[in-house]
């Protein structure tokens, strides 16, 4: 088993926080929204104004941790590929 780069992983997580921004989200009812990619780890529900909107949401630390190893596959994947095509062009 290989270690685990942490800048990556580091990365893989900062990525998938600036996501949730950018990327739509799916709506349900009109009134429950759920964000993430590729597997949705937040809800948010649309309530009244006087609510705290800290509750009104709901948090799956498992996607949140399932999208981090998916995200940072898909770097270290990248990453290995780039310094492959780097080492066959220096020969």
């Amino acid at each position: 088993m290989k270690k685990i780069n942490w800048k990556i992983l580091n990365l893989a997580f900062w990525i998938e926080i600036i996501l949730l921004y950018i990327l739509p989200f799916k709506t349900d009812n009109h009134f429950h929204y759920n964000i993430g990619w590729p597997i949705q780890f937040i809800s948010v529900y649309d309530s009244k104004p006087s609510l705290n909107p800290l509750m009104s949401m709901s948090l799956n630390p498992l996607g949140l941790l399932i999208n981090g190893v998916i995200i940072y596959w898909i770097i270290s994947v990248a990453v290995k590929a780039y310094n492959k095509l780097k080492y066959h062009e220096t020969k």
